[in-house]
């Protein structure tokens, strides 16, 4: 019976993988792969100088897909290119996401603001374009999300707020927060996530409403201080991944933070990573599923 009970466990033990991350960031020389449970990095890509990475994802058919201020590339894991769409010179790409129907979703800083949905073999479907009123591409956003509604959600640096977007590059509603707001995750309840950046702050938001259902403060995660909130990643219990940039602040490594954590659904830190001699600065994530 000992013996049935060992080679049941240890069966189960092999089942059940490690979860791995893609992890990229503004001022970062390259993307990675680690595994969650090891904190070890088990791929790596280089980025060169001046690619500003602010969005990664791993797609389902194991590629890497990654916005890096000139433009959007997708790789395979042995790092051959499978496309590339350049951004305007003067402009910046700074998102690259998958969308709930495998389609990407790519868009680009400039005059105008653009934002292209891609197939997965790199074809152009469709094409938004809009003035932001913003004049340095560089303070206009950096991940634009889509919503159930079929519009993009553009977080404004310079503004400090939230547009909605249709397809037809009209302004839909506008939300204003705080901060440099940097991304928008849509919530179980209908509510969205957004990190607001510089603001050291990230808030949940009903924006039909445009009411602030909470906000979690630099100082309000026990045992952490919030520096420049980049990306946030819901998990499967409840919780989120927090990107917690330290690129503005020159005294942020000694203050012993973590580069990225994991709070569950009462804000508690059950995960972090924080490794400044292995890893650079993190503003971007996607779980490999």
């Amino acid at each position: 019976m000992l013996c049935s009970a060992l080679f049941l466990l240890g069966a189960m033990s092999c089942q059940q993988k490690s979860q791995k991350l893609l992890l990229g960031g503004s001022g970062w020389n390259k993307i990675v792969i680690i595994d969650k449970e090891t904190k070890q990095i088990e791929w790596e890509h280089p980025l060169e100088k001046g690619w500003e990475c602010s969005s990664v994802a791993a797609t389902p058919e194991g590629n890497i897909l990654f916005a890096y201020a000139r433009g959007a590339k997708l790789i395979t894991k042995d790092h051959k290119e499978i496309w590339s769409i350049p951004a305007p010179d003067t402009c910046e790409m700074q998102t690259a996401r998958i969308l709930p129907n495998g389609n990407y979703l790519l868009a680009w800083c400039g005059h105008p603001a653009t934002i292209l949905e891609v197939s997965p073999k790199g074809e152009i479907l469709s094409k938004t374009e809009c003035e932001t009123g913003i004049d340095h591409p560089h303070a206009q956003f950096r991940q634009v999300n889509k919503n159930k509604a079929d519009n993009y959600l553009m977080p404004l640096f310079a503004t400090s707020e939230v547009r909605e977007i249709s397809p037809a590059g009209e302004l839909v509603s506008t939300t204003q927060l705080e901060g440099t707001p940097f991304s928008t995750v849509l919530l179980d309840n209908g509510n969205y996530m957004i990190a607001c950046g510089d603001a050291h702050s990230l808030m949940e938001v009903n924006l039909n409403s445009g009411e602030v259902v909470r906000r979690i403060g630099e100082k309000d995660i026990e045992g952490v201080s919030l520096f420049f909130v980049a990306q946030l990643l819901p998990t499967s219990n409840n919780g989120l991944y927090i990107c917690n940039w330290q690129g503005h602040d020159p005294s942020a490594k000694e203050t012993n933070n973590p580069q990225l954590m994991e709070v569950d659904g009462n804000n508690k830190v059950i995960w972090s990573l924080n490794d400044n001699e292995t890893f650079g600065m993190i503003s971007a994530i996607s779980a490999i599923q």
